[in-house]
């Protein structure tokens, strides 16, 4: 099985990753309200480090 990663990206640019139809982040970060994701410029947008640390760890272990 392949697992997708998407972005949700906050109203002030806060950057997170979900993977396949999760409603919450890697990070536990709910995603409410709209998704600023292809609306905000990628300068704009400040990543969460947790999310992506997250998903070093499970593309290391071949998950990914």
């Amino acid at each position: 099985m392949s697992l997708k990663t998407y972005e949700w990206t906050k109203r002030l640019g806060q950057q997170h990753l979900s993977m396949n139809d999760s409603s919450t982040t890697l990070c536990g970060m709910p995603m409410l309200g709209n998704n600023y994701a292809t609306v905000l410029d990628d300068d704009e947008k400040t990543p969460c480090d947790q999310c992506y640390e997250i998903l070093e760890g499970i593309a290391s272990h071949g998950e990914a």
